[in-house]
């Protein structure tokens, strides 16, 4: 294993506001108790026929071939998944599952962003959603339970929502096993997970998107309030349209998807983009101008963010330096610098209130 980033570069991402508080966002994991072989993680496929022709046939892996199905039908979808695998030996622990398929992508270079699992049970859902939590991924998962329409306590929804994970995202669906209907967690993750983060306006939001093969769940206002009350999401159908909404954690406003999608994205490449500066320069000095360089790439990397989407161009992008004589001696002798920098998200305008004056 690579020694930890954080001997080099250790950035610190703090959201304030409302809420004080080297992968590829496009990998996409399903987990599921198949027979094909004995690997913790196969992949990666790029099409369905690629699954089908390494053994995850229709007919030996229905429940693998239907959500690579829906992964792959969106308009939007990932360029490629991976199928990671639950074995009888761990006796139905999803924390044992995903500790051995991170050990097996860890010792085989391998890596993903987006986490779905076949089991549909609540107990396996909050165990998953907290091993994610501790890791910079995320977990999709679906529900037909129904207890998330009336809001129940106790219900998947509102276990993860009093948790606070922001890292999880659930969404109510009737289950069709039979068919790539069946799979709304994969076909929402793939929609979701195939955004370009890393290209002009390719940031988008996690609702207001139309998933190809899933029939929308025709719940009442009621129950609908109930799964948003809970954090929950839905694909329910309105003026004709069918489409996703609310996009948010189980943490609820503000962490909606793709804000923790913003935060991920911009310390991964913050790192990228330090750590490769340290290298070419080989050489930074302790100097003003030294400090300078790193301010620069710091601040480079914040105006890539709007260019993208993730950030507001109606507010200033800041990097706050010291001059070289106010750094301390203990930090030069550590030869270790510290910069604080500030951003507002672009966010995203999701509903409206309006008020119509009509005259004679």
């Amino acid at each position: 294993m690579a020694p930890s980033i954080t001997n080099f570069v250790d950035t610190t991402i703090t959201v304030s506001g409302a809420v004080p508080d080297r992968f590829s966002f496009g990998n996409l994991q399903g987990v599921f108790a198949h027979t094909v072989n004995t690997t913790r993680i196969n992949g990666p496929y790029t099409s369905v026929a690629e699954v089908s022709a390494a053994g995850f046939t229709v007919g030996a892996e229905p429940e693998v071939y239907y959500w690579a199905t829906s992964v792959f039908s969106q308009d939007d979808a990932v360029d490629q998944l991976y199928i990671g695998l639950q074995t009888a030996g761990d006796a139905g622990d999803w924390t044992v599952t995903m500790d051995a398929i991170e050990a097996y992508a860890q010792a085989n270079g391998l890596d993903w962003y987006g986490t779905t699992i076949e089991s549909r049970t609540s107990a396996d859902i909050v165990d998953v959603a907290a091993w994610t939590e501790a890791r910079t991924k995320l977990f999709l998962y679906q529900s037909s339970d129904a207890d998330v329409l009336t809001g129940a306590v106790g219900n998947i929804n509102d276990l993860l929502a009093v948790a606070g994970y922001k890292r999880s995202a659930g969404m109510y669906h009737v289950t069709d096993s039979g068919a790539a209907n069946g799979y709304l967690d994969g076909a929402w993750a793939s929609s979701g997970l195939g955004m370009d983060l890393d290209s002009p306006g390719g940031r988008e939001i996690w609702a207001y998107r139309v998933l190809e093969g899933i029939t929308y769940d025709p719940v009442t206002s009621t129950q609908a309030s109930a799964i948003y009350a809970d954090n929950g999401n839905l694909y329910g159908r309105n003026k004709g349209l069918s489409f996703t909404s609310k996009g948010t954690t189980a943490f609820g406003a503000p962490y909606f998807v793709d804000i923790q999608t913003t935060i991920d994205w911009l310390k991964e490449r913050m790192d990228e983009d330090v750590l490769s500066l340290f290298v070419a320069q080989n050489v930074i000095p302790y100097t003003d101008a030294g400090i300078a360089l790193v301010v620069s790439a710091v601040k480079e990397r914040l105006e890539k963010g709007v260019l993208y989407g993730h950030f507001s161009p109606d507010f200033p992008r800041t990097v706050t330096a010291p001059k070289v004589s106010s750094v301390s001696s203990a930090d030069k002798q550590a030869r270790k610098l510290t910069l604080t920098a500030e951003a507002v998200f672009a966010g995203a305008v999701q509903s409206l209130v309006l008020s119509i004056n009509l005259e004679f």
